[in-house]
């Protein structure tokens, strides 16, 4: 009789241990990012990490996130889960002596080699000179047109933080006319249903072409053949700004009014 309580307590666990694993609904994922960076990352009270933080293996469902810096007022807030899918946060943390009075926090831009130069930051124009400029924190588009001549790249702002961008002199003259790569929305181009975002990847089916790209990177597939940008893609106001030249080629034909 010792015997068969034994062997039976023993199917009984193996039995425990495979149920789970065949009745598991599988988990999701989430990514987490915050301005400024390196904030530190607890989900339903167990510390994680600090951001930009990729946490995987998440059951499906609400979680509670608390995000805290030092200096910077801490941030709560829920999130749901989807099974087999990738859940962003991004959050904007307010420094510790800021009201929270609904305004957005703001930063400052200063520009360095621009003499002589118009700058906009999503598509308004800058007062010369172009330093301490406030602008909302967050991710911005900017636009420096030196006669004919236009560049654009993207530039991060972060809350009471000055950010500095020294601008390269470029020359004048014979071959110097040519309009360099400009950054234009992508749903200008291309209808939403035909393009997708998920975190910093963005995916285009349009017109015969297959695309993949990211968010801060000169790579990118076009039709199963890697290819190199002249300026990386970034995310302003929720929307993706491409290089116009290669949604041009995708579309097939400019939008109205460009």
């Amino acid at each position: 009789m010792p015997c068969f309580r034994i062997v039976a307590s023993l199917a009984v666990a193996w039995v425990l241990l495979l149920v789970p694993a065949a009745a598991t609904g599988g988990h999701g994922s989430a990514f987490v990012t915050t301005l400024p960076p390196a904030a530190n990352v607890w989900m339903d009270g167990n510390y994680l990490g600090d951001t930009p933080l990729f946490i995987d293996g998440l059951d499906g469902g609400r979680h509670y996130l608390t995000l805290t810096h030092a200096g910077w007022q801490p941030q709560h807030t829920a999130i749901d889960v989807t099974v087999g899918q990738v859940t962003t946060v991004s959050a904007v943390l307010i420094t510790s002596g800021s009201k929270s009075s609904g305004e957005q926090p703001k930063g400052t831009l200063s520009i360095r080699g621009a003499a002589g130069a118009k700058v906009f930051v999503d598509g308004m124009a800058l007062a010369s000179p172009y330093d301490a400029q406030p602008v909302v924190a967050g991710d911005h588009i900017l636009l420096v047109q030196r006669g004919a001549t236009k560049t654009t790249s993207s530039v991060r702002i972060y809350p009471n933080t000055t950010t500095t961008v020294s601008l390269s002199p470029r020359a004048t003259g014979a071959g110097q006319n040519e309009q360099a790569e400009v950054l234009v929305a992508l749903d200008d181009y291309v209808p939403k249903s035909d393009y997708t975002v998920s975190g910093d990847e963005i995916a285009i089916h349009h017109n015969g072409f297959e695309l993949e790209c990211a968010v801060g990177s000169l790579n990118y597939i076009l039709n199963g053949r890697e290819g190199t940008l002249a300026v990386a893609p970034a995310m302003v106001g929720g929307r993706p700004y491409l290089p116009r030249s290669l949604l041009d080629r995708i579309a097939g034909t400019k939008p109205p009014g460009h």
